[in-house]
């Protein structure tokens, strides 16, 4: 009886996929590298990570996903209003909202598979996103100006900042430690099976939970008229709205900015 074929996702080194090996003395070790380790590493690596990561994790994610949820209630039901109504601005606001609710699932993926780095690099764009929205509902000429290609969006963040208090705080924060190169960069952030004291995952998961509650807030008032329930803002006249944030948020959202 002829024996099985070795495949490259046995982990194995053989003839076709051997790179290269090294000696190394000072360590007392011999290192053998393979040319298809990137397949290895998406294709046998990750299963093993992301089922940790669902054993450790997945009662954190339920509030997550309850909130990713109502906002994707919200952004989704807009689109086809919007899209009825042939409001251009309100169906480019739902455009770029569904990419972002898009950008948050895509860094869950990523921590799941054990990435504790690059999560918070897509969520900065999702910041991006809500205060690109945030000029278009305040700015009478900012959709006009971002459809003709001369949008700056470095300078929209002073009005995401006027819809949700500390957005400038949690912009700077995703750009200088994760974005721009920082001392988390030259760190080791290798791929491992997720644990429960492994607090790179539980600070990822703290900023993909308010970015998700950004995301939900800023829905809220960009389709305010679309929905009879609000629960952070109040119309108090035509254009006019009031943020009503509870002490609860206040202080979770103080508390998590200041322990990053």
């Amino acid at each position: 009886m002829k024996k099985k074929k070795k495949q490259f996702l046995d982990g194995r080194i053989h003839e076709k996929n051997f790179l290269g090996a090294v000696i190394d003395n000072e360590n007392n070790q011999i290192r053998v590298y393979s040319k298809d380790m990137l397949q290895k590493r998406i294709q046998r690596d990750s299963f093993g990570i992301a089922k940790s990561f669902d054993k450790v994790y997945s009662n954190e994610l339920i509030p997550i996903s309850e909130l990713f949820s109502k906002a994707n209630y919200i952004i989704s039901n807009s689109f086809f209003r919007a899209n009825y109504e042939d409001d251009s601005v309100k169906v480019t606001c739902t455009q770029l909202m569904m990419n972002a609710a898009a950008t948050i699932q895509s860094s869950v993926e990523l921590l799941r598979l054990g990435y504790t780095l690059q999560p918070c690099m897509l969520l900065r764009s999702v910041i991006e996103t809500i205060s690109t929205v945030a000029y278009f509902v305040i700015e009478p000429d900012g959709h006009k100006i971002y459809q003709d290609g001369k949008l700056d969006v470095n300078r929209t963040i002073k009005y995401g900042k006027q819809l949700i208090p500390n957005l400038g705080s949690l912009q700077g924060l995703l750009s200088n430690h994760f974005v721009h190169i920082s001392s988390l960069h030259s760190e080791l952030n290798g791929l491992t099976k997720h644990t429960k004291n492994n607090q790179p995952t539980r600070i990822n998961l703290n900023m993909i939970m308010v970015c998700t509650w950004c995301l939900y807030v800023t829905s809220e008032i960009v389709f305010y008229d679309y929905f009879y329930e609000h629960i952070y803002w109040n119309k108090i006249d035509e254009g006019q709205f009031k943020f009503e944030q509870s002490e609860e948020d206040k202080k979770w959202m103080s508390e998590f900015l200041k322990e990053e």
